[in-house]
């Protein structure tokens, strides 16, 4: 197993995480935003700290990031005063996932069988009929239809493209034709020049018809979402098989063990009859929009996913919500369509019955392993904590322990603001702290807070200089 852990989950930018339940909310003191460690955020500190940045709107959803920002950060910082090897912080959630992937790697190793011996003919053979990293240079003429185009429309345009197809067929120059009809502005003026372009590059229709025409050969007339397309192949060329030899071998060996691993997944799981429940895409996507839920009894146990022998719960797929995605993942999943839902919740299930697979194989990660891991990641955001300036928090005369770190943690948060401090991705790091730990947002306070921010910018005095950090709100309300 790798040394050193790639703890990405705590690199970007800062995820935050839910707020109070109601109830909780509706018994707190309206002049106290926010509550962790035994300690309390203020009405008036947060809409000083808010204050400071003229770019940030008072808005609730900023007021509400911020809080949740502080609750995490405090929690943090609590965490490394009480033990700076953060050996009594549960880390399970950062490493569970980091194990699975190793033992992915050994049931691949085990049962994953690919002829790995490719010898150099075999391999211009196989170069010579997929042809990789073919381009082709082509001109075309594009005659649009708007999306909202009737049929009469659209008939009338696809009759003059089939007959500029037929004059250009007929020997009439092409790009001169190109220049003179085609409503493609950048490549008009080039006789409809669009260079060498390679698999990927453009539309699937045109990619298509493209490839499949021998240089000099002219395409019947393509219809793609911009129009319709009369396209002329003017040359082909491919890389030197010599140069790309061992980078294709790689290639090809990656295909295989891919292949491989589809068949032994499909062997697993394809007789288990997987079956999406109804409304699970509706919960899936729920869930992706509100990770800090928290689920009990038979909203826990609801089964999105069914399959002989087993089910993937709403609890589980919590879980995977949780230590699998960021913020930026979870803003996807709650807007993706209910087909793709299908596919990502299959492919949840699918991983599930494979990790008892192997298990059932006695394949597992070793205590040493997971030891090891485990002081790794603790080592790592112990790290950060220092690099945040959080660590090593010693009582001025006059301070308790406690006002030493909540003045730390409210100047790093004063920083945050006005954009003069990096954050980190604290992950699915800030639902365990906020499970093993005491905090809560209380959202009645929220409009006092938007409400004393105005207040408080309208008597500050203009500033003389720009504003820093233009994109502190992506900072602090992403």
């Amino acid at each position: 197993m790798t040394k050193h852990v790639a703890f990405g989950a705590l690199a970007a930018t800062v995820l935050f995480a839910g707020c109070d339940g109601m109830g909780r909310a509706m018994t707190a003191h309206t002049d106290v935003l926010a509550r962790a460690a035994g300690l309390e955020l203020s009405v008036e500190e947060a809409a000083g700290m808010l204050a400071q940045n003229p770019r940030l709107p008072a808005e609730p959803e900023v007021v509400e990031a911020v809080a949740n920002l502080w609750v995490d950060y405090v929690l943090l910082a609590a965490a490394y005063q009480g033990d700076s090897t953060l050996a009594s912080l549960d880390v399970s959630a950062v490493v569970d996932p980091i194990l699975e992937q190793e033992v992915f790697r050994k049931l691949n190793e085990q049962v994953i069988q690919v002829d790995t011996a490719i010898t150099d003919q075999e391999l211009r053979e196989i170069f010579e009929r997929e042809r990789p990293g073919q381009e082709v240079r082509a001109r075309h003429i594009l005659l649009r239809v708007a999306p909202d185009a009737t049929p009469a429309e659209r008939d009338s345009t696809l009759a003059v493209a089939r007959d500029l197809r037929a004059r250009a067929v007929s020997g009439e120059n092409f790009a001169d034709l190109a220049r003179e009809y085609s409503q493609d502005p950048g490549s008009a003026r080039e006789g409809g020049d669009l260079g060498f372009f390679g698999p990927g590059q453009m539309v699937a229709p045109f990619e298509q018809a493209a490839f499949a025409l021998d240089v000099g050969e002219i395409s019947d007339v393509v219809e793609s979402p911009f129009g319709y397309h009369i396209i002329k192949v003017e040359e082909r060329r491919m890389p030197n098989f010599d140069d790309i030899k061992d980078a294709f071998r790689a290639q090809v060996l990656q295909q295989r063990i891919f292949e491989a691993q589809e068949a032994y997944v499909e062997g697993i799981t394809g007789s288990l009859e997987i079956k999406v429940q109804d409304g699970a895409a509706e919960v899936a996507r729920d869930l992706a929009s509100k990770p800090e839920m928290e689920l009990r009894g038979r909203a826990a146990s609801r089964a999105l996913v069914v399959y002989d022998g087993g089910s993937l719960t709403a609890a589980e797929y919590l879980k995977w919500i949780r230590t699998r995605t960021n913020p930026s993942n979870r803003a996807q999943l709650a807007a993706m369509g209910e087909e793709n839902l299908v596919m990502l919740l299959e492919r949840i299930a699918r991983d599930e019955i494979l990790l008892a697979d192997a298990q059932r194989k006695g394949l597992s990660v070793t205590p040493a392993e997971r030891d090891s891991v485990t002081n790794e990641v603790r080592t790592q955001i112990a790290e950060i904590i220092r690099t945040l300036g959080l660590g090593g928090i010693v009582p001025v005369e006059g301070e308790t322990p406690a006002q030493a770190l909540e003045r730390r943690v409210n100047g790093f948060i004063e920083r945050v603001v006005r954009g003069e401090q990096q954050m980190f991705n604290l992950g699915v790091l800030a639902f365990t702290l906020r499970e093993e730990g005491e905090g809560e947002v209380f959202a009645r306070a929220i409009p006092k807070v938007v409400e004393r921010v105005q207040v408080n910018r309208m008597s500050m005095p203009a500033p003389r200089q720009p504003a820093p950090a233009a994109g502190a709100r992506d900072s602090v309300a992403s």
